[in-house]
C-alpha cells in the first residue's frame, strides 16, 4: 500500500524548507547569490499555506537561527509576513 501525504503536510514542506534555506542565507537554485526576501515571500503567497500552519512553521524555526545574520533574516520575513496578513 504506497502512503500519500495530505496538502497540509506537502504545503508546509514546501514553505518550510525554502525558508530555512533563506534563513541559513543559502543558495536554493543554482543561482550563485543568496535569495532574497522577495522571492521567500513569493513562495509563501503562492503555497496557499494557512495562517495557522505558518505559525507553526515559524515556531519550529525559532530556534534555528544561531549567528546575527540568520536572527536579522528570520525577522525581517517574520515583520514581512505580519505585514503582508499572512500570520
Amino acid at each position: 500500500m504506497v502512503r500519500i501525504k495530505d496538502i497540509k503536510t506537502i504545503t508546509k514542506n514546501y514553505v518550510e524548507k525554502p525558508l530555512m534555506t533563506f534563513i541559513e542565507g543559502g543558495k536554493y537554485t543554482r543561482d550563485k547569490k543568496p535569495q532574497s526576501l522577495n522571492w521567500i515571500m513569493g513562495i509563501i503567497r503562492e503555497s496557499g499555506i494557512e495562517k495557522e500552519d505558518l505559525v507553526k512553521v515559524f515556531g519550529g524555526l525559532k530556534s534555528c537561527p544561531k549567528e546575527k545574520d540568520e536572527v536579522m533574516r528570520y525577522n525581517n520575513v517574520f515583520e514581512e509576513c505580519q505585514k503582508q496578513n499572512y500570520l
